[in-house]
């Protein structure tokens, strides 16, 4: 999460407070359905809306003014509604997203709980939002989603640690199960999520590298993978029957890797090397051990620096989404993704998302009209 150049983030947030929210109409094409890629502009409170078809991305109208720093967009499994979390501002937002791509502010899902909001997540039933709390320590609260995409709270719970803050959690697949790191303190804390949205822990707490950042749990729910800013690798975790982790190995990467992509099939995960600017793909084996895979190292464009990779709705191609770039804004570029896993920088060009700083969990998908 870059935590070195929060300060000069924070100067540059709200730049684009007085901008009006896009209005671009867009119909399908040759009958596909598209779908939207909304990336969070972590320095420039925004967000950048591209419409995705058949591979090509355009810029739908212009930026989505939005509270300061956000490291987590949420959007629900029926593809309605995105949730946007502000660290600095210590907000929550929720927005409706249109069949164009445009986002609507929703009245009845805004939270103000005064204190920074770091991650956000909704489980895969729509029902409950998820989100982390707090600055040194954090704890995870449960929202209830209505109908309508409003929010009511539900309860709360503890991550263990004196500095348990700048946590970024994901649900297992299939919903039983919360996993939240602590980016300060270095470790995983397993939950159970029960019938009625509440957490209780599921296992004794795990240690990562040095500063975990981004989580992500195969399709399959059988392992769960963080990227280690500090340590420059992934430490990967057998999710057990109850929901304890079960450390499997620590995997080396280049320079400070983040924001990763598995594939649906849980064969192949890719993920950025800011610091090392490129893209990686590594073989998930049947016992979790990532292989680096023949084929997908791709550098980036000189000057652009990747913070997340993000696979199209149909896993055909890999979206990298700069964290910086020497353009000032955050560029998208695009890979094809090979049957074998391999990538293929496939000759789109890239395209400018209008955001600065696009940190954390903040390039997400949404096909409102699928």
């Amino acid at each position: 999460m870059w935590l070195r150049r929060v300060p000069a983030i924070a100067l540059v947030a709200g730049l684009t407070a007085g901008v009006s929210v896009g209005t671009a109409a867009a119909a399908p094409v040759d009958g596909v359905v598209p779908s939207y890629l909304l990336v969070g502009g972590t320095g420039s409170s925004n967000i950048g809306v591209l419409r995705e078809v058949q591979g090509r991305l355009t810029r739908v109208g212009p930026m989505v003014p939005i509270d300061a720093f956000t490291l987590s967009i949420a959007v629900t499994p029926n593809q309605r509604f995105a949730y946007v979390a502000h660290t600095v501002s210590g907000t929550l937002q929720g927005f409706r997203v249109n069949d164009d791509g445009t986002l609507a502010r929703l009245a009845d899902a805004r939270l103000d709980p005064g204190a920074p909001i770091v991650g956000a997540v909704v489980s895969p039933d729509g029902k409950w939002l998820f989100a982390t709390v707090g600055s040194m320590t954090n704890e995870v609260r449960t929202f209830a989603i209505g109908p309508s995409g409003g929010l009511s709270p539900v309860d709360s719970a503890a991550i263990a640690g004196a500095t348990s803050g700048l946590s970024i959690p994901v649900v297992s697949p299939d919903g039983r199960y919360l996993f939240a790191p602590s980016f300060i303190g270095a470790t995983m804390d397993s939950f159970a999520i029960g019938p009625d949205g509440r957490l209780t822990p599921a296992g004794p707490q795990v240690r990562t590298g040095d500063r975990p950042a981004l989580p992500s749990v195969t399709p399959d729910g059988r392992f769960l993978y963080i990227t280690n800013e500090g340590t420059n690798d992934v430490s990967g975790y057998r999710i057990e029957p109850g929901g304890a982790l079960t450390p499997i190995g620590r995997f080396p990467t280049k320079m400070v890797p983040h924001g990763m992509a598995i594939t649906p099939d849980s064969r192949y995960l890719y993920l950025p090397q800011t610091g090392g600017a490129a893209v990686n793909g590594f073989e998930i084996r049947d016992d979790g051990a990532l292989i680096p895979l023949p084929g997908a190292d791709e550098p980036s464009a000189p000057g652009h620096f990747p913070g997340r990779v993000v696979l199209s709705p149909d896993a055909e191609r890999l979206y990298a989404i700069d964290t910086l770039a020497v353009t000032g804004t955050a560029q998208v570029f695009t890979y094809r993704v090979r049957p074998d896993g391999s990538l293929d920088p496939g000759g789109e060009p890239p395209v400018d998302a209008g955001v600065m700083f696009s940190d954390g969990a903040t390039g997400v998908f949404a096909t409102p009209g699928a």
